[in-house]
């Protein structure tokens, strides 16, 4: 019976042992999650207070998705989110209370492609685990292939293509103070300068995003340039730490942000020509470094004259709203080969002042006419033909900075080489001419000891003093010379 006992306490003891290695790490937990989408695509995202362990991605017979977050914390317990939308039909996550972990169960459309990747922490956003979701290349495709004919026949009825980009959207507010969330406040002013080129039948304007998500800024720009726009204009809002800072702003394209792009450009080319349409003439592709380069220098220009049309419109809209003029900044949205692009700030959140008219109704309608008057302005006026002069020098200062410095790097690495070689020959040389010494074995001749160290037999006589009449013997120590 004691034994039993005994038996039992180191069961229970080894129970409370492994229970104790399987919960150790438990203290990760979710802390969140997210769900935004676009008309292409759509992502949940899952944050986490630690990196996760997950396991490879299964499915059940009905179709679900699922996989497992080892050891991991999900505070409801159990907790399912019936989305039903074109991306996601339902999402669930459930704790399992056994082994520690949590399970995350997802069902997509038939039509929809989904994959799961981790995401380490940076400096804005901690650990965190997406669902990405989307649309089928062959149906993207097919969408812009359709979307492409559209514009074919715009530009062959003269139809001024102008793509207004509200900034920011979905996890991505942008500014927010005085009353004013930026990615919503853009959007709605967007819209509304749409609305007046609806009006006109020489334009077609078309937004980047039409609702609340966010899009990339890389993508921004590429939605622009695929429907071959005639003016690209991204719309913001402003804050500064300096409450009594106010005012409109324009922005172009700066030297020093558009510096690398001809870099960038000649390392895609390749990429970008797998994916040109069937058919297309794309000049960048043909393109050297240096004739990209130009090519930036004239639209740079071009946008300088965009920028000034537009910020003369503004400046007159409304009298207590003033503008600070046009500027230059190296805003990633705007690094286009293919098109002039602005960015306009419409006032500081910061600013009571700004807050106040950007919310009344009649100054956001005098805003967005001054915007659609100052873009129509442009587009209808002879372009000025011109480089950026500034761009340019400041291109060449570079790339002779860059070349300088590459110079530089071969020239010290070549001496490195060459301090490496002469010291590994003399170093060589040293060991050659110091005197070696070899052993005579049982069955060793003078011909084969000569023939093993590459030297003559009269030399190894020589260097052992010895006479034609000698003769070597075992365990005897030879001088074997330099070669």
């Amino acid at each position: 019976m004691l034994n039993i006992k005994k038996l039992l306490l180191l069961f229970i003891l080894l129970f409370i042992n492994l229970s104790t290695t399987l919960f150790a790490n438990t203290n990760q937990r979710i802390t969140d999650i997210r769900f935004w989408q676009s008309p292409e695509e759509a992502q949940v995202v899952l944050d986490l207070s630690e990196p996760p362990k997950v396991s490879d991605v299964g499915r059940l017979n009905n179709g679900t998705l699922y996989f497992d977050i080892k050891s991991c914390v999900f505070k409801p317990g159990h907790q399912r989110y019936a989305l039903q939308n074109q991306f996601l039909e339902s999402l669930s996550v459930q704790q399992n209370d056994d082994n520690g972990s949590t399970r995350v169960f997802f069902k997509v459309p038939h039509s929809v492609e989904a994959k799961t990747f981790v995401l380490p922490s940076n400096e804005r956003k901690g650990d965190r685990i997406v669902i990405f979701l989307r649309e089928p290349q062959s149906k993207i495709l097919q969408k812009q292939t359709a979307e492409l004919n559209e514009v074919k026949k715009l530009k062959a009825e003269n139809i001024k293509i102008v793509v207004l980009d509200p900034g920011h959207g979905g996890e991505d507010p942008g500014t927010s103070c005085n009353g004013i969330v930026e990615k919503s406040y853009v959007l709605a002013m967007a819209k509304l300068v749409k609305a007046y080129f609806d009006r006109d039948p020489r334009y077609k304007a078309i937004l980047t995003r039409e609702a609340d998500y966010i899009i990339p800024l890389d993508k921004r720009r590429e939605i622009a340039e695929r429907l071959g726009a005639d003016a690209f204009v991204s719309i913001h809002v402003n804050w500064n730490v300096k409450k009594a800072i106010s005012g409109i702003e324009v922005y172009y394209e700066s030297p020093k942000g558009a510096v690398n792009e001809a870099d960038r450009l000649v390392a895609d080319k390749e990429n970008k020509a797998d994916f040109a349409t069937l058919g297309s003439t794309n000049p960048v592709l043909a393109a050297s470094k240096n004739q990209i380069a130009q090519m930036q220098a004239n639209i740079m220009d071009q946008s300088r004259q965009l920028a000034e049309k537009v910020e003369y419109k503004l400046s007159l809209a409304l009298p207590n709203l003033p503008s600070r003029g046009v500027k230059r900044a190296g805003f990633r949205v705007l690094h286009s080969l293919n098109m002039p692009s602005i960015l306009v700030e419409y006032g500081y959140t910061s600013s009571k002042i700004d807050s106040a008219i950007l919310k009344d109704y009649t100054s956001r309608t005098k805003l967005a006419q001054a915007l659609y008057a100052g873009i129509s302005n442009f587009l209808q006026t002879k372009v000025e033909g011109g480089i950026d002069a500034d761009y340019l020098e400041y291109y060449k200062a570079m790339n002779a900075k860059k070349a300088k410095l590459e110079a530089d790097k071969k020239k010290k690495a070549a001496a490195k080489k060459n301090a490496t070689s002469k010291k590994n020959s003399t170093k060589s040389s040293k060991t050659a001419a110091k005197p070696r010494k070899h052993k005579v074995k049982h069955g060793d001749t003078l011909s084969a000891i000569a023939k093993k160290y590459g030297v003559t037999v009269q030399s190894i006589k020589t260097a052992n003093k010895m006479k034609k009449t000698d003769v070597i013997k075992s365990d005897q120590i030879l001088i074997i010379p330099a070669k």
